[in-house]
């Protein structure tokens, strides 16, 4: 038989995390090396269930909780200093529940608005408030010993103040105009930190609702898009971050570049130039090979990276967009797609060798062949090649 394991939790906080929980309070489960930090990720939005907040701590052998402050503020005293406190509550209000922390004091109040910096007096106190904020909770257990002693009254059951002094509501932060696109970067920060699109939403609702303006005018509907939205881009593997990203890199690019002497050094370059400029179609930009030498983004020789530019240009893929000026402009370029060639498509018919042109010249002598000076060809390609070679 396979032992049964012995739970770490104390009957002490499992029953006060059960009374919290059932007097409307909402908490999440603490542990890690102080024992402060949240063992789950996603802990904003609506409340935890008792399961979610007690198993986390279960697991990770964690005596401590946390009270998310929710319409409540507290006030945390670095040092445990009664001058201190007698101070706070002069200016505050008295507060009927204090718990004595490891360092100083939770002084428990109504969230009543704004509050002032306290550290930008001088004073070793800050004010927490808000659903992204949190304390240890009462009774908790910290790795190190440290113990959090309710000293007066009880949360959850002395009728708790309004902050006193506190200013007037500030705006909420996310306007009208901005809510979609910040839920949209929200929901990709935690997609990989819930278990399902039904919780991601229940996460964006708890931010809709205490960070968004006008939350009646922003549906649950869009919220249930914006989750399932993201949750495909979990499942379909495309939740990328900075760096961790792709690009796309067309097939016949490097079809076109593998049968080349140096082809390996042309899709190398070609690879870097999509990365960094890629993104945007039709950017123009310059090619200085000595900073990208310095910023080891390539290691190849300048010789090398001269040729892989000019095999580059010659498979079509980069074309010079703007002429060098001494000392004002360097030349630029710009990134072309590669295409399919006619010749080589089984479904196109060639055009037969006589054409008739309105009249205009004779019989079987066949199509004319005009140019436009807009476009480039060949000829002026290779000019072009030609004086920036020897400029570069």
């Amino acid at each position: 038989m396979t032992a049964l394991r012995q739970s770490a939790l104390s009957d002490a906080i499992r029953n006060e995390v059960a009374r919290l929980k059932g007097a409307g309070f909402p908490l999440l489960p603490l542990g890690g090396a102080d024992g402060k930090a949240p063992l789950l990720r996603a802990w904003a939005g609506p409340g935890l269930t008792l399961a979610r907040i007690l198993a986390p701590m279960h697991r990770a052998g964690s005596q401590a909780y946390g009270v998310r402050l929710d319409g409540l503020a507290v006030v945390d005293c670095d040092h445990a200093d009664s001058a201190l406190v007698t101070q706070i509550e002069a200016r505050f209000g008295q507060s009927p529940v204090h718990v004595k922390t490891p360092r100083g004091w939770h002084l428990y109040y109504r969230a009543a608005g704004a509050v002032p910096n306290l550290r930008g007096e001088g004073l070793s106190v800050d004010i927490k408030t808000g659903a992204r904020s949190y304390v240890v909770g009462p009774l908790s257990v910290r790795p190190d010993g440290g113990f959090y002693e309710p000293v007066k009254g009880v949360l959850g059951q002395d009728a708790l103040p309004r902050l006193r002094g506190a200013a007037s509501p500030a705006p909420a932060p996310i306007l009208t105009g901005y809510r979609h696109v910040e839920l949209v970067k929200e929901a990709m920060r935690m997609v990989e930190l819930v278990e399902s699109a039904g919780e991601l939403q229940d996460n964006l609702a708890g931010i809709r609702d205490d960070w968004c303006a006008d939350q009646a005018t922003m549906p649950d509907s869009e919220l249930r898009d914006i989750a399932g939205w993201a949750w495909k881009c979990r499942l379909e593997n495309r939740v990328y971050r900075g760096r961790d990203s792709a690009f796309p890199l067309q097939r016949l690019a490097v079809d076109a570049l593998r049968g080349q002497a140096n082809g390996a050094d042309a899709i190398a370059l070609l690879v870097l130039l999509v990365d960094q400029h890629g993104h945007a179609p039709g950017k123009r930009f310059p090619l200085d090979f000595d900073a990208m030498r310095g910023a080891g983004l390539l290691n190849l020789s300048k010789p090398r990276l001269r040729a892989a530019r000019r095999t580059l240009e010659g498979a079509g893929l980069l074309r010079l967009a703007g002429r060098h000026r001494a000392g004002s402009t360097p030349q630029t370029f710009t990134l072309t797609r590669p295409h399919v060639g006619l010749a080589g498509a089984g479904d196109v018919q060639a055009m037969p060798s006589a054409v008739q042109h309105s009249g205009r010249g004779k019989q079987g002598e066949g199509a004319k062949i005009t140019y436009d000076a807009r476009f480039q060809t060949n000829k002026s390609i290779g000019g072009e090649r030609e004086g920036h070679d020897r400029k570069s």
